[in-house]
């Protein structure tokens, strides 16, 4: 009988909750045709940010995959768009797919053609995305080399445009967190949008300046080189998620009170939307970042010269410590040598940085350790 009233109880407080949480949602779904797509962009009431989408890389034979694919009528993953209170859409999932499709007719503006590509394991470049490109052979369509869109059959070109595409909206007036829960959940493209690029697309909708700032601040040319991430990290914005932890941890270590991923959404989701914010770090982050380049020492951030792999915790230990305490080490070089190296070999900030080292009391743990290793001034 007992087990019948708790079963009872806890199926009305589920279905309490899922009625809550339903009306945080503001979505809607509509499919429209590849050529109101491109009158929408061309009309600016579709816009495309190149600056926090992923970098484009697809090469000629998946952006000839794609037309293919248009053209027999295959299925198309759909698009993820945010709407803000103007009605104006923002591209937030898609951006290969829909700038290979508005490059292939030739309406691809200035300002989304310069977007990174990676041209070989080993080099990279900025170049053109090429608009009217030329198709190669298709996987089923053998015979598409060759055509682009002025010398493509009329009816195809007609095709082209009339194809549908579903479009995932998230309404303007959802929910922040709420916004952030749907895009990762949902994101289907060709690669899934990491973390700090859902972020990118939510909180910058609602103030722009945090997001600029974190972009700012990971352009640093001493930060590029002391950090030195692969192509593959710094397509994912793995770089400005590092500049946001930097953000989020500095001087404000005890007020973590969540995981990693859950305490940058909201001091993002808090920050941006607080007018008295103060934007100045600045200063902070390039004097820290000045200061450890001095060191000379490539491998600053790495476990050790051989491995040489990146540790986000030595990051994150060294620059909160280092910038909370740097008055004691801007005149002292090989101080700040000496307490690196103690951090390093510090069996406590270890312990703090191994498995689940994204909690929220590993976190604390672990900056509050760094804190106390760089505020001691005894050599």
């Amino acid at each position: 009988m007992q087990k019948d009233i708790f079963n009872k109880e806890k199926i009305e407080i589920l279905k309490k909750e899922i009625s809550v949480e339903r009306t945080r949602l503001s979505t809607d779904r509509m499919d429209i045709s590849f050529g109101e797509i491109i009158n929408l962009y061309k009309n600016k009431e579709l816009i495309i940010r190149p600056e926090y989408q992923r970098l484009y890389r697809w090469t000629i034979a998946q952006k000839t995959a794609l037309i293919e694919s248009i053209l027999l009528g295959i299925p198309i993953p759909p698009i993820f768009v945010a709407e803000d209170k103007d009605g104006i859409w923002e591209l937030v999932d898609g951006l290969q797919r829909v700038a290979t499709f508005i490059s292939f007719f030739g309406d691809l503006k200035d300002d989304v053609n310069k977007l990174k590509y990676e041209k070989s394991e080993d080099e990279e470049e900025i170049i053109d995305i090429e608009n009217k490109w030329e198709l190669k052979e298709g996987f089923l369509l053998k015979n598409l080399s060759g055509f682009n869109i002025d010398n493509l059959p009329s009816r195809y070109k007609m095709n082209l445009k009339r194809a549908t595409c579903r479009v995932e909206i998230l309404r303007g007036e959802s929910n922040t967190h709420m916004k952030y829960e749907l895009f990762k959940r949902l994101n289907s493209g060709g690669s899934r949008l990491t973390p700090q690029e859902i972020r990118n697309a939510i909180y910058r909708e609602i103030n722009p300046r945090l997001n600029d700032l974190v972009v700012e601040l990971s352009q640093n040319k001493k930060f590029i080189e002391l950090t030195n991430l692969t192509k593959q990290k710094k397509s994912e914005l793995y770089d400005q998620e590092l500049v946001l932890r930097f953000i989020a941890f500095y001087n404000n270590v005890l007020k973590v009170n969540d995981n990693m991923e859950k305490y940058l959404n909201l001091f993002m989701e808090k920050n941006v939307k607080n007018e008295t914010f103060n934007y100045d770090y600045k200063n902070i982050f390039e004097k820290t970042i000045n200061l450890l380049y001095k060191i000379g020492d490539k491998f600053i951030f790495r476990n050790d010269m051989k491995q040489n792999i990146f540790t986000p915790v030595y990051l994150e230990g060294i620059m909160i410590g280092v910038s909370q305490n740097i008055d004691f080490y801007i005149d002292d070089i090989n101080f700040l040598k000496e307490k690196i190296n103690e951090l390093k070999k510090d069996e406590d900030f270890k312990k703090f940085s191994g498995r689940f080292s994204n909690s929220k009391n590993r976190i604390r743990d672990r900056l509050t350790r760094a804190n106390n290793i760089f505020s001691c001034k005894n050599k």
